[in-house]
């Protein structure tokens, strides 16, 4: 069973809840899979955009799919910036399948079906247990390490310095390294410190594969 029959049998097996329910007329979104070897894990939250007459031209996560669309040119600039290449990239949703309103709106129906996707989303990312992973978006962010997280905390804001969050800080328990959704980087703060903070995370991998070589 793919990925995708897993999340179609997931979501079916979840119990909808009033003030947001699933959209089941709507398909499981695919991961975006480069066809170069995998060197970067993006993890966004969900595919439900806020124009649900729009929703059903969406065939890929993150619409990676499409060369002019603004998050694939956010996405080749983060690439671009760790030396990568779209070939490199693994892109997937925390929740692959639509609901009724974006759910940040409404934060307790994504605590109630959180348990089940964080599972599946576990056994997806166990074939990348050597690559770089990235969450897109404070949402995502707080369900993966609490509600208290904030992007701009790992990221030099008023001199905390540059982090990424530790395997035993986040219940995904791997090594994440937090950035800002698209339309955060119309904030001076985001677009002035994305580079140094890529090239932070550059230096932090780059060091894990030269202390696996010499193993």
């Amino acid at each position: 069973m793919d990925i995708l029959e897993k999340a179609l049998v997931l979501r079916n097996g979840l119990p909808q809840i009033a003030s947001n329910k699933i959209d089941c007329s709507l398909a499981p979104i695919p991961p975006f899979r480069g066809n170069g070897p995998i060197r970067l894990v993006i993890v966004g939250q969900d595919p439900t955009i806020r124009n649900a007459a729009q929703r059903g031209k969406i065939r890929c996560t993150l619409n990676l799919d499409r060369e002019h669309g603004a998050l694939r040119q956010y996405v080749d600039r983060i690439c671009l910036g760790l030396n990568l290449s779209l070939e490199n990239v693994y892109a997937t949703n925390l929740f692959k399948y639509f609901y009724t309103a974006p759910p940040s709106d409404t934060p307790e129906v994504l605590a109630a079906h959180l348990r089940p996707n964080l599972e599946l989303l576990k056994t997806e990312l166990s074939e990348f247990e050597g690559c770089a992973i990235i969450t897109l978006g404070e949402p995502v962010l707080r369900l993966l390490a609490g509600a208290k997280q904030k992007v701009r905390n790992y990221w030099d804001y008023k001199g905390c310095g540059f982090h990424y969050i530790r395997t035993e800080e986040n219940i995904l328990n791997r090594r994440v390294f937090p950035l800002p959704h698209q339309p955060s980087m119309r904030k001076d703060f985001y677009k002035n410190s994305l580079q140094k903070y890529l090239r932070y995370m550059s230096s932090i991998v780059d060091a894990d594969s030269v202390a696996q070589t010499m193993k």
